[in-house]
């Protein structure tokens, strides 16, 4: 029984006895000069493969040790500024962070824009200016514009767009200025309901609501320069204000309508189309969702979204390159899995840069590490259910083809271990651990096989690894019978 599913995406259904597969803390890799051989034929070996997702290192310790709120690089890529606390740090080429102002909040994310002269923040509540060239930090006064407050804003045109929380409206600065005139506002107002988020799209506007969006552009109108484009509306709104992030040349958000919510949607045009599975919605189903948040990043040719449910502890991982999910998890220091540590993000000097949603430090992510700045990263692979009709089957043997010779010198990972167990009742109980050597360094021959598994009806197989090693999985081989009933 070769590649038996084995090596593939998340999938747990509402009932486990349908489907029960887990992917934690690796993701799918996709063969394209095979990918064609996936469609309508039996599994192929290699095709898919599961890679690590990335480890860290740290790369700066902010002072202010609390969670860090945002990571934006400054055009140009020389200046990173990052919000930890309630502070405001100018982090330079050499990674040394300076203090360059102070919000008047300490919690929710913040989101930065840039015209090229100076920085906007917003925090919710209040909105600041930062001009790097001058080091001048500002509270902008609550008589700027129409209202105060903001909790997203963008750059169009070189004009600052910002929302005003809890209504329908939205201001803009003058053009190259963080000032912004008493009229240059305006609401979206293609239907009633309020005004969660924005964001710009190759210089288009899309106003995201509670349960409608609509598109705006740049039309060079006095006092305000934008109006909304005819026909760009949709009954589709967002559900979290921070899930929104940047996917490829769109991007993606949690949705909701006034049918329901819990979808997460990308933006296809001028319309949305549902990326999530029933099995993502599935575990945000009933729970508090209005907190997620989410950023992106690319890596070695994958576009990965990224959205954390910190109510219910959860982070999943949309790759846009494979349309496949899996989560990414942290372990706490009684090995179990908790939402994983990376708050916002931005790439800065070459490196994915991570912030902590803790401690103020900001780690650099590499697919060369496997580990989270030192900590234990324990990746666990869920399989199908194994069924034929439910006759009894006698499994043999069960090989995974890691690959091999990754073991470490010395250390952890000198002999690096997969830990295989099973159920035998489609996932509701589990057997003992069983180890076999992923393979000793330089020992390329190695094979990671178990043997004398047992008979079952219903057998579903768990492999996880907990070693720092390149713990790549090529596929997996399955011996067995099928007895008679």
């Amino acid at each position: 029984m070769p590649d038996f599913g084995f090596v593939d995406g998340a999938y747990e259904a509402p009932s486990i006895y349908q489907d029960a597969q887990e992917l934690i803390n690796w993701f799918c890799e996709i063969d394209k000069n095979d990918e064609a051989k996936i469609v309508g034929q039996p599994p192929k070996r290699g095709v898919i493969a599961l890679y690590p997702t990335p480890g860290y290192t740290l790369q700066v310790q902010l002072p202010f040790v609390g969670e860090v709120r945002c990571l934006y690089t400054v055009s140009g890529g020389q200046i990173l500024l990052a919000v930890s606390g309630n502070v405001l740090y100018k982090i330079d080429s050499t990674f040394t962070a300076t203090s360059v102002g102070t919000l008047l909040s300490y919690n929710n994310p913040v989101s930065i824009s840039d015209n090229g002269i100076s920085a906007y923040i917003v925090d919710g509540i209040n909105r600041y200016s930062y001009t790097w060239g001058t080091g001048t930090f500002a509270t902008i006064a609550n008589t700027d514009g129409a209202f105060t407050g903001g909790d997203k804003v963008v750059t169009v045109d070189n004009y600052f767009v910002y929302n005003r929380p809890g209504s329908q409206q939205f201001a803009a600065s003058t053009a190259l200025s963080t000032a912004t005139p008493a009229l240059s506002f305006s609401a979206k107002d293609g239907s009633p309901d309020n005004l969660v988020t924005l964001i710009n799209v190759n210089r288009e506007l899309f106003l995201l609501g509670e349960t409608s969006s609509e598109v705006w552009q740049d039309v060079g109108n006095f006092p305000f320069p934008f109006q909304r484009i005819p026909g760009a509306n949709t009954q589709r709104g967002c559900a979290a204000k921070y899930s929104v992030a940047r996917l490829g040349e769109t991007f993606a958000f949690l949705s909701q309508d006034i049918r329901g919510q819990g979808m997460i949607v990308v933006a296809n045009g001028y319309s949305f189309e549902r990326i999530s599975t029933h099995a993502v919605e599935q575990s945000i189903l009933g729970q508090t969702i209005n907190d997620a948040k989410a950023w992106s990043y690319q890596i070695e040719g994958h576009e990965f979204y990224v959205i954390t449910f910190p109510t219910i502890n959860l982070t999943w991982v949309y790759d846009m390159m494979t349309a496949r999910w899996h989560k990414w998890l942290s372990m706490d220091s009684f090995s179990r899995f908790n939402q994983f540590r990376g708050n916002c993000y931005a790439i800065f000097q070459g490196l994915n840069l991570i912030g902590d949603y803790q401690n103020g430090a900001i780690y650099a992510l590499s697919n060369s590490v496997y580990t989270e700045n030192g900590d234990t990263i324990r990746r666990v692979r869920r399989c199908p259910h194994l069924t034929s009709d439910l006759n009894r089957q006698f499994f043999s043997q069960l090989q995974i083809q890691f690959q091999p010779g990754v073991g470490l010198s010395t250390g952890q990972g000198s002999n690096p271990q997969a830990m295989l167990k099973w159920s035998n009742d489609g996932g509701s109980t589990w057997s003992n651990e069983h180890w076999t050597t992923i393979g000793l360094i330089g020992n390329y021959k190695n094979r990671a096989i178990w043997r004398r598994l047992g008979l079952a009806r219903d057998r579903i197989y768990e492999v996880s690894v907990s070693d720092p090693v390149k713990a790549v999985i090529i596929s997996a081989n399955l011996l067995a019978e099928v007895g008679d009933h």
